[in-house]
C-alpha cells in the first residue's frame, strides 16, 4: 500500500512513503519515477502467499501478470488532494493510504488456485439405511467439498501489494470452501421396520448373494406403485441349476416379507409345480418359464423401502416404512388331498411273492393361503400341487403251464 503524506511547501512538491522508501519535498515527476521503480521491484519479486491446512504455497506476481498503471496511480493520488491541487494545500500535513491502480490476469490466478486446491474437491456421499443387528439404522451422509474460486480470487486480490502475510485456508472451515450435502434418500425418514423374512443359500453362491443384496438395498416403492422383481434383479445373470434355484429363493424371500403387510396386493406370482425345500407350500415364488416375474402393488398408504442383510448362510429381506403399517398372520392349509398314483415295476431279481416300495410318493393337495389382520381374514392364493407317484417293485410271476 502507498502511504502518501502531503504538505503545503513549494508548488508541486509532495512528501510520500512507499514501503521502506520515504521521500520529503520532491516533485510529482520525481515521485512518479520512484513509485514506478518501487512497483517494478515488487512485481519482479512479490508473491501471493497461501497457507492450506498449515502448508505454505506461493504464487509469484509475475505468474499472474500483475502490472501497475503508474499514471492512473498518480492521478488517483491527485484526486484525493484538495480541489486546487498541490499548490493550494492548507498548512499542516495530510496522511492517507493510496492504493496503486493495478491489473492482473484473473484466469491465470484461478488456474493456479485450482492447481493447489482441486484435489481437495470431493463429491458428497449420500446418507443410506442399513440393517444392523436386526435394527434399522440411518448412516448420515458426508458433505462434498468444493472451492468458491470467485470468492477466493476476491480475497487474494485484496492482498496484492497490501500484505506479506498468507491467506489461510482450513479445508474443513473456510469461507472459500463450499460444503454440499447429497440429497436425502427420501423426503421423509424411514423409521419403522414393518416385516422381514429369510431364506438359506449355498455358501458357494455368496458373491451372487452379495450382488443381490446391493440391488435390493434402499429400493423405494411409493404408495400405489408396483414393486417388480425384474427391476431389482437381472434374471439373465442367474444361469445353471444352482443360480436359478437361488433366484427362486430370493423371490420367495421378498414374497414372504411382503405378504403379511396390510395393503400389499399380489399382481403376478408363480408357484412351484411341486413343493420346495426352502418354503412352506403356497409361500414360494418362482421365476420359471416365459414372462415369469414377481409383481406386488403397494396400497399401504405409505412408501416402502427394501433392505437386506446376510448372516452366515441366510439372506434376510426387510421392509421398512415412514410409519407404522398393520401386519397380519399368514396361514397355510392343505385341502383337496389326492393320493399318489402307484407305479409297479417288475424286478426279475426279486422272488415272485416279494414286493418292495422304492418311493412312498407324495399326495397331491391344494394349499390355501390366508392372511389375518385385526381379526379379518382374506384368502391370498390357492396353489395346486400334483401328487408324486408311489413306486413299487415286485418279483416276476411264474409262467403257468397252460400258457405254453
Amino acid at each position: 500500500m502507498l502511504l502518501l503524506s502531503a504538505t503545503k511547501t513549494d508548488s508541486g512538491v509532495v512528501s510520500f512513503k512507499a514501503g521502506e522508501i520515504e521521500l520529503n519535498g520532491v516533485t510529482v515527476e520525481y515521485a512518479r519515477e520512484v513509485i514506478s521503480d518501487y512497483y517494478t521491484e515488487q512485481i519482479n519479486n512479490g508473491e501471493l502467499k497461501i497457507e492450506i491446512n498449515g502448508i505454505p504455497f506461493s504464487i509469484p506476481y509475475q505468474d499472474i501478470d500483475v502490472n501497475v498503471d503508474i499514471d492512473k496511480t498518480i492521478e488517483n493520488i491527485k484526486n484525493r488532494m484538495p480541489e486546487n491541487g498541490f499548490e493550494k494545500l492548507f498548512s499542516g500535513s495530510i496522511s492517507y493510504d493510496a492504493a496503486p491502480v493495478f491489473t492482473y490476469n484473473s484466469g491465470k490466478l484461478i488456474r493456479r488456485c485450482e492447481e493447489l486446491l482441486s484435489h481437495y474437491k470431493t463429491e458428497p456421499v449420500g446418507e443410506f439405511y442399513k440393517i444392523e443387528n436386526g435394527s434399522l439404522t440411518l448412516v448420515p451422509g458426508i458433505p462434498g467439498l468444493s472451492i468458491d474460486y470467485k470468492k477466493l480470487e476476491q480475497e487474494l486480490r485484496a492482498l496484492i501489494f497490501a500484505s506479506d502475510g498468507p491467506f489461510r485456508i482450513n479445508i474443513n472451515d473456510s469461507p472459500v470452501v463450499i460444503k454440499k450435502l447429497a440429497e436425502p434418500v427420501y423426503k421423509e425418514p424411514f423409521n419403522t421396520l414393518v416385516s422381514n423374512s429369510n431364506i438359506e443359500f449355498d455358501s458357494d453362491l455368496n458373491e451372487k448373494v452379495i450382488n443381490a443384496k446391493n440391488s435390493f438395498d434402499c429400493t423405494i416403492v411409493e404408495n400405489n406403485h408396483e414393486l417388480r422383481l425384474d427391476t431389482i434383479l437381472d434374471f439373465s445373470l442367474f444361469s445353471g441349476d444352482m443360480e436359478e434355484d437361488l433366484l427362486n429363493r430370493l423371490a420367495t424371500a421378498l414374497y414372504q416379507a411382503a405378504l403379511p403387510i396390510d395393503g400389499i396386493k399380489v399382481l403376478n406370482r408363480k408357484p412351484a409345480q411341486k413343493a420346495v425345500s426352502y418354503a412352506e407350500p403356497g409361500l414360494e415364488a418362482v421365476i420359471e418359464g416365459e414372462g415369469a416375474n414377481l409383481v406386488l402393488k403397494n396400497e399401504t398408504g405409505k412408501p416402502l423401502m427394501l433392505l437386506s442383510d446376510i448372516t452366515l448362510d441366510k439372506f434376510y429381506i426387510y421392509v421398512a416404512s415412514t410409519g407404522d403399517i398393520a401386519t397380519g398372520t399368514i396361514t397355510v392349509e392343505k385341502k383337496d388331498i389326492v393320493p399318489p398314483p402307484v407305479i409297479t415295476v417288475v424286478n426279475t431279481s426279486l422272488s415272485p411273492k416279494v414286493t418292495r416300495v422304492v418311493s412312498e410318493g407324495i399326495p397331491g393337495y391344494t394349499a390355501y393361503v390366508t392372511r389375518t389382520i385385526n381379526g379379518k381374514t382374506e384368502e391370498i392364493s390357492r396353489d395346486k400341487y400334483q401328487p408324486v407317484s408311489r413306486t413299487v417293485e415286485t418279483g416276476a410271476k411264474p409262467v403257468s403251464s397252460s400258457s405254453k
